[in-house]
């Protein structure tokens, strides 16, 4: 089969290969990938997982079809793979909390991923796609509706919560969107108008005097320490990104006099993929596309990831 690999960082080191399709478990045709933060860092070398094997081939959110039965996946179903590795024998998967596993990992990090023509993966992995769902929708699932999902339960809101979002790319479309399904007002912080056709409250900057009940902030850096300042009194911020830096300065007074919770939030479990999932199949969720490529022109596909502003890359089959 084809399969995107590289040997080593760098855009221009990926090359199209022909490889034996490896690993166990269904066998799925993959027909959709995405193009996130993650993979573009990955290749580009701005990471600091453990990335193997090498040569490597990368894609950690794959939308396809199952070409063979397994206990509940049957062939012919479109699946998504649930993108964390876990061994079902430590004390977090016990718990529920597989994406944590300690000898665990993320699938197309620490295993070859999904940017191939085909891929093997345990069924355990594999979720049914219910048929409302499109495709593009589909591949965004694995990781940006997913990490969205997760955020927004570890803030653990109540109806009416005043919500501050920072960001509007792909997995803060689906942070946005989610939100209000929950009944909370929503704001965003960013400078895509578009979401107000969605009954959001976009701004481009943020009022001084501006407070709110939670604060979804994955942009790291000076913004984060900045943000805190938004909170109400027992106020909460959860962040699973550093897109502008992993150190932040805070105002440790302004912490603990107003009884603020800082919580991380990463990935989900497959618990939460499942309620999302029936989440999704009920609502009519909108993800702006900026463009899609076949995945064999993707080299110009992270090239025009590096540079645009709003909207979803998808890779094709």
């Amino acid at each position: 089969m084809k399969a995107i690999e590289f040997d080593k960082s760098g855009i221009d080191n990926i090359k199209i290969v022909d490889t034996d399709l490896k690993g166990n478990g269904i066998k799925v045709k993959v027909i959709k990938a995405g193009l996130n933060p993650l993979d573009y860092n990955l290749i580009a070398g701005n990471v600091v997982y453990n990335v193997k094997p090498m040569p490597h081939i990368p894609g950690s959110e794959v939308m396809g079809i199952a070409m063979e039965d397994g206990k509940n996946i049957r062939k012919g179903d479109r699946v998504i793979v649930y993108n964390r590795i876990f061994d079902n024998a430590c004390d977090m998967c016990y718990s529920g909390n597989e994406h944590l596993c300690y000898n665990g990992g993320i699938w197309g990090v620490i295993t070859n991923g999904g940017y191939s023509e085909y891929i093997k993966i345990d069924e355990q992995n594999l979720f049914r796609v219910p048929e409302p769902i499109d495709d593009n929708t589909a591949v965004s699932i694995g990781i940006g509706a997913l990490t969205s999902y997760r955020s927004l339960k570890r803030s653990k809101p109540k109806i009416n919560d005043k919500i501050l979002i920072y960001g509007a790319g792909n997995t803060g479309i689906f942070t946005v969107q989610l939100a209000h399904k929950m009944g909370l007002d929503v704001y965003v912080y960013s400078r895509n108008k578009e979401l107000e056709e969605l009954g959001i409250k976009v701004i481009d900057s943020i009022p001084e005097d501006f407070l709110a009940d939670i604060i979804i902030n994955p942009l790291g850096g000076k913004l984060f320490g900045d943000s805190i300042k938004h909170l109400r009194r027992k106020g909460k911020i959860v962040t699973y990104g550093v897109l502008t830096g992993r150190m932040a300065d805070l105002d440790i007074a302004q912490l603990y006099t107003n009884e603020l919770e800082i919580t991380g939030s990463t990935g989900g479990t497959r618990k939460d993929l499942s309620e999302l999932l029936s989440i999704l199949e009920k609502s009519n969720f909108r993800l702006p596309m900026y463009k899609e490529y076949s995945l064999w022109d993707i080299k110009d596909a992270l090239y025009a990831f590096k540079e645009r502003v709003n909207g979803r890359i998808v890779l094709n089959l």
